[in-house]
């Protein structure tokens, strides 16, 4: 619960400072006005939408590395598995809860920073080419330039729905990214290497994890808490007879509206995090071991890994690597009788849908 609070403070510290900066920037007697102005209030825009993009990337990646860790010691069940893992994360991580989550702190101030940076500074850039159409087309609305010309006003709401598309797919691969820095340790460009071969290798899965983040946090969480909250408070205030003569419960309900989205954000913001790092690190481990080694068995079942190879049965046994057979088997370089057979009818093509 500390951990959010944290980014909160720092983003809200982040906006009042790009609002009031700007302010004084703008300011005619200040700066004088002209070209100085313009540049100056340019930068300290992108100085600011950079500095609140750092503060997410570096809390993501944070919670991300906290996680990997659990996943790979707390949630192991196999005694003597989490050797490497414990001690490539010493520290205050041998405890749990926030001592945990701030040792993941120093090891991203201490070894990540150029990354997130980096990638921050790319959302940045985009939300800096959204704001500048969008302020083109103010400008070409107010003077009247796009008034009886639909080819205008056509490619002007292309251009925005582009971009804003760019900028979405932009923060999907960053946010895996994140996570990838995170729990293998690469830079920002492998990670979105990495990140583009998980999303090539399992689309599907993906898919349903970024579905079920956004109903789970997005929707559930991140806003049916505050009109809960809001509606609660206007309910009971709006009951009290002595606070109805002389205030409206109405102002009182927005307020607490706003603070309790801001909270749900980012509490809202953690759970994702997590999600997307137990997803990786899952898929991860099934890739790399076989049979997984970090999965507990609560989390097999929930990922229906034990199932799912009871469902298929010999079947799957004609999609596995021949050299893994022939391990399996342990003919040592003999094919087996079974690797020339013939696929069973009722086996479904390889890389087809189930």
């Amino acid at each position: 619960m500390v951990w959010p609070l944290v980014e909160l403070v720092y983003l809200i510290g982040f906006i009042i400072y790009g609002i009031l900066g700007l302010g004084f920037v703008a300011y005619p007697p200040v700066w004088g006005g002209g070209t100085t102005t313009a540049a100056l209030c340019i930068l300290h825009v992108v100085g600011t939408l950079w500095s609140i993009q750092f503060v997410r990337a570096c809390d993501y990646t944070t919670t991300a590395g906290a996680v990997s860790y659990w996943f790979c010691t707390t949630n192991a069940e196999r005694a003597g598995c989490c050797g490497g893992a414990a001690r490539s994360c010493r520290g205050w991580a041998a405890g749990c809860g926030l001592p945990r989550v701030l040792d993941a702190a120093w090891t991203v101030v201490s070894r990540h920073m150029g990354s997130l940076a980096f990638g921050s500074f790319i959302m940045t850039v985009v939300q800096i080419v959204r704001l500048v159409l969008y302020a083109i087309h103010t400008a070409t609305k107010k003077t009247g330039a796009e008034d009886g010309s639909y080819l205008i006003k056509l490619l002007f709401r292309c251009a925005m729905c582009a971009v804003w598309c760019l900028e979405k797919s932009i923060e999907f691969i960053t946010t895996y990214a994140y996570v990838h820095v995170a729990v293998d340790g690469t830079n920002f460009c492998t990670a979105c290497k990495d990140t583009f071969c998980l999303i090539i290798k399992y689309p599907a899965q993906t898919a349903v994890n970024s579905l079920v983040k956004r109903l789970l946090c997005g929707v559930l969480l991140g806003l049916s808490t505050p009109f809960i909250a809001a509606a609660a408070c206007f309910l009971y205030l709006d009951s009290r007879d002595d606070f109805t003569v002389h205030h409206s419960p109405l102002y009182s309900a927005v307020f607490v509206f706003l603070i309790s989205w801001l909270v749900a954000a980012g509490i809202a913001n953690v759970f994702e995090a997590i999600l997307d790092t137990v997803f990786l690190c899952a898929f991860q481990d099934m890739d790399q071991n076989s049979p997984p080694l970090y999965l507990s068995d609560s989390m097999r079942k929930a990922l229906g890994v034990d199932s799912a190879d009871k469902e298929a049965g010999k079947s799957a046994n004609y999609y596995v690597k021949t050299s893994e057979r022939h391990q399996r088997a342990g003919n040592h370089g003999k094919v087996p009788a079974q690797a020339d057979a013939e696929p069973p009818a009722d086996a479904a093509p390889a890389g087809s849908a189930v």
